[in-house]
């Protein structure tokens, strides 16, 4: 099972946090809210102190943030994703973002080696506590194969 860090706990990102907790997996998780990181750590999550030291424990990481400039500082800021990303980390973005911002953020992770899937979500909150969420995955078709086991664990619970 890859090491899978998560970043942004909120309303969906916390229950899609949950749901691969529920299924075993390991997960480092950061937001900027502590009572968000608090939820995750008591559901088993492992808190981290940065988007940065997510990357530094994963293989793949997963970001749900409300919009654009949030994923961009989250993945490209100082303390972002990319900072402590290692070459063929894989990001998949889950955010409901403009395109434009998820084709910038790709080529900058292409540009350290690392791999990049925007997979926007729809159903709300509720799909997303049900783990039933429709998901939009753009990206390298191989990227997307080695991603699809972790995407499809709301569906197999």
């Amino acid at each position: 099972m890859p090491n899978i860090g998560f970043v942004g706990l909120g309303i969906m990102g916390g229950p899609m946090c949950h749901n691969l907790l529920k299924a075993g997996h390991r997960l480092s998780v950061y937001d900027i809210a502590p009572s968000h990181v608090e939820r995750a750590v008591g559901n088993g999550g492992i808190a981290r102190d940065s988007a940065r030291s997510v990357a530094e424990d994963s293989t793949v990481v997963i970001t749900m943030l409300p919009d654009g400039p949030e994923l961009e500082e989250a993945v490209l800021g100082k303390s972002g994703v990319l900072a402590g990303a290692a070459p063929d980390t894989t990001i998949v973005d889950m955010s409901s973002i403009s395109p434009l911002v998820a084709q910038k953020v790709g080529r900058e992770c292409a540009a350290m080696g690392v791999h990049f899937l925007d997979a926007p979500v729809s159903g709300g909150e509720p799909k997303a506590i049900e783990g039933t969420l429709a998901i939009m995955v753009g990206g390298e078709e191989s990227v997307f194969g080695q991603a699809l086991p972790i995407l499809k664990l709301g569906r197999e619970m």
